[in-house]
């Protein structure tokens, strides 16, 4: 019901379908199944991998550990990546319920920030210095902070623990700074899948699960919130207006698209 990968450095989006490809295939045979990845590459959202499981009638979890970027709760220098988590069920309404999010604020929005010349919330970053900052150019060079606070520090740790600590792989520190890499740099993957099936859960539990967002969705909204939504509700929003009507990319992050493609060497003249 387990198995241990190496991705010899490969792409990370087909190492991590073939991971929970696997882990599906052992869980319809034994219940459960669990899938360590060693030297993978960067994934993506992790919601791609979870979500056709689900779809096949079984629970999924993700995880993936990064660069240490994020400090412990109360430090002041990065311990861990950003390490995201993600999970699906079923449900009888056709989209599997899916959760995904990282255990760390990401870098992302903090660097889009900082381009667009906004502030960015307290909690998120701390400076060079290791002091709290709204600002997002010395967040952009300094360290990231757990979601949650202890939460969010917990949780990180228990992604590099079943990610590189159970591949035998890099984990914490260990994992190198993207920063300092021209290549591969050697993070990790899990997958694991359960068939319900298998568990007291035996025809019904798709259904409860429907139930269950129904339930969510129906709570009355607190002051200023227009609508209560069940976990990926606005992905599924989003998806489908990206797909009606594209992806929206700014001027000034299209350009610095294009800087990265040059510098690489690679030929950008058929780009508009």
């Amino acid at each position: 019901s387990s198995a241990w990968l190496d991705g010899q450095h490969g792409l990370g989006p087909p190492l991590a379908t073939a991971a929970m490809g696997l882990a599906a295939h052992k869980a319809a045979r034994h219940g459960l199944g669990a899938v360590s990845l060693q030297n993978g590459n960067y994934v993506g959202a992790l919601a791609t991998y979870v979500e056709a499981p689900a779809r096949d009638g079984f629970i999924a979890l993700a995880m993936a550990n990064a660069t240490p970027r994020v400090a412990p709760h109360g430090g002041a220098a990065g311990l861990h990546g950003t390490n995201p988590v993600a999970w699906a069920a079923p449900t009888v309404d056709g989209d599997p319920l899916v959760f995904d999010a990282a255990t760390g604020h990401a870098a992302a929005p903090i660097v889009q920030a900082a381009d667009e010349g906004r502030p960015i919330p307290q909690g998120m970053a701390l400076d060079g210095e290791g002091r709290p900052t709204t600002d997002a150019g010395a967040a952009a060079n300094g360290t990231l902070l757990p979601v949650g606070g202890a939460l969010g520090y917990g949780l990180g740790l228990l992604v590099d623990v079943l990610t590189g600590g159970l591949a035998a792989a890099p984990m914490g520190r260990e994992v190198p700074p993207v920063t300092t890499v021209n290549g591969p740099y050697g993070c990790s993957f899990f997958a694991l899948v359960i068939d319900p099936q298998q568990f007291g859960a035996s025809g019904t539990l798709a259904a409860r699960i429907s139930e269950l967002c129904a339930s969510a969705r129906q709570t009355t909204p607190a002051v200023g919130v227009d609508e209560v939504l069940a976990p990926g509700d606005r992905a599924l929003r989003t998806r489908a207006e990206r797909l009606q009507e594209g992806i929206p990319f700014s001027s000034r992050a299209w350009q610095g698209l294009l800087q990265r493609l040059i510098a690489a060497d690679l030929d950008v003249s058929s780009v508009p």
